[in-house]
């Protein structure tokens, strides 16, 4: 590659907008091919840029994947998420929803409580068009996996279409049944499908042990992992049986897609 676009060409977004969350996103690269080195920082550090440049496309036989954060922004359950998947082998990106000037959080992390900023969820769409704009132009990556935790997780779920194949999803800390129209999961009903939630999650009360394998409808390549007695977190459960069911569950399907 002789240059390395980090920006969708043409893109109005502006340095506050959407673009900024492209611009802080975090991203962290195994070892991709012959001579390269493992690779953890933002897309806009210059080693990080160096790295994505040196990535030679044919060599890349994995998917990339595209990682969206909670709403209290990128913290250790996400930091964990995206260790992990780098170390299964696939390349990560993270953008960070909280770069764009003046972004509101739509929860209140202590009490619970949700909706508090109802344009947020396309804000997050925004976010991941954005960003799987930026990943096509990257010249290596072919396909990806949208994973999302909780209000993330709302956000992948919520993709109908992408500039690159989707291999799969996961929908972590989301139970797939929120206000209209986040409902069920909205990609093609033949793109793979992994959901995983504690059923003991304080967060949706509401609908307290429900699941996304509720509202699958015809997607036949879905599994719907309930956690038993798991709150909120997935892979910093306050539960290490529940953690490594997870992750196991997790590795296994991004392996098998």
């Amino acid at each position: 590659m002789l240059a390395l676009v980090l920006m969708p060409a043409g893109s109005s977004a502006g340095e506050n907008g959407v673009a900024a969350t492209w611009a802080r996103a975090h991203v962290a690269l195994p070892r991709l091919a012959a001579g390269l080195r493992p690779v953890l920082g933002l897309v806009g550090d210059a080693e990080v840029q160096a790295a994505l440049a040196a990535v030679p496309g044919a060599a890349v036989s994995v998917p990339a994947v595209l990682l969206m954060h909670g709403c209290s922004g990128i913290g250790a359950e996400e930091e964990s998420a995206k260790l992990f998947l780098m170390d299964s082998g696939f390349p990560v990106f993270m953008p960070d929803s909280f770069a764009r000037r003046g972004r509101q959080a739509n929860c209140a992390v202590r009490t619970a409580r949700t909706a508090l900023a109802p344009g947020v969820p396309y804000l997050r769409l925004e976010e991941i068009d954005y960003a799987l704009a930026a990943m096509a132009s990257l010249g290596f990556v072919e396909r990806v996996f949208l994973v999302g935790y909780s209000e993330g997780g709302l956000a992948v779920a919520s993709v109908e279409r992408s500039p690159l194949p989707i291999s799969g999803i996961v929908v972590l800390a989301w139970h797939c049944q929120g206000r209209e129209p986040h409902v069920g999961i909205k990609a093609a009903p033949e793109v793979p499908a992994l959901t995983v939630i504690g059923d003991n999650d304080p967060w949706y009360k509401a609908r307290a042990g429900r699941h996304c394998g509720e509202v699958f409808g015809a997607r036949k390549q879905a599994t719907s992992l309930v956690l038993p007695g798991n709150g909120h977190a997935v892979f910093t459960s306050s539960s290490p049986a529940n953690a490594a069911r997870a992750q196991d569950a997790i590795r296994t399907f991004l392996k098998a897609n």
